[in-house]
């Protein structure tokens, strides 16, 4: 039996390649799309619909949260403690946007980040999915739809109640990807930023 800090070492590596997988770029692959070359030029669900369609849209966006999801539920089984799922999340997530496969490049982290919420604090996962989607649904930008998210998920888990390990975790993950959006916020800004159609 692998002793309890290897198998942390072990589940935190392949937690990173499991996040490194770029469904966005496996199904860019199949269809013989450069997603580089298409929209922002992004490895996320956004720019596989403006390359793809809905179809191969919905498949990477629910994979990528599946990933993330997976191995957040794996270290609860094998470690039960908030700390470790934490960090695990975390290695899938960073696995998603510098992937390792891609040359330390990839997607903006939503959906892997969803994917590690929803198991980490499954009510203001949802709280923040119903939010997301009717600004989405209001605005037509799925850019301005993340950005709220990554707000409103930290305020509903302090209004909650989650740990306060989750909510201090969360914070940083929710930074990132409103970096990772800068693009997305200047466009907002200038008035370029082009709905979904």
């Amino acid at each position: 039996m692998i002793p309890i800090p290897e198998l942390f070492g072990v589940l935190l590596v392949g937690s990173y390649l499991v996040g490194s997988v770029s469904f966005a770029a496996l199904f860019a692959w199949i269809k013989g799309v450069d997603l580089r070359s298409i929209g922002s030029g992004n490895y996320g669900a956004t720019n596989v619909y403006r390359a793809m369609g809905w179809l191969a849209a919905v498949g990477v966006l629910l994979l990528d949260a599946a990933k993330g999801a997976a191995m957040v539920a794996l270290s609860q089984y094998v470690f039960q403690s908030i700390i470790v799922d934490v960090l695990i999340g975390y290695a899938a997530i960073i696995g998603h946007m510098f992937s390792l496969y891609l040359g330390f490049k990839g997607g903006k982290g939503v959906a892997t980040t969803a994917g590690v919420f929803a198991v980490l604090a499954p009510v203001p996962f949802g709280i923040t999915a119903a939010v997301v989607v009717g600004v989405i649904v209001i605005t037509r930008r799925v850019s301005v739809g993340s950005l709220v998210g990554c707000v409103v998920m930290p305020l509903s888990m302090v209004y909650i109640g989650i740990a306060p390990v989750i909510v201090w975790a969360a914070l940083p993950i929710c930074v990132a990807v409103i970096v990772k959006h800068r693009s997305n916020i200047y466009r907002l800004i200038t008035r370029t930023e082009p709905p979904l159609t």
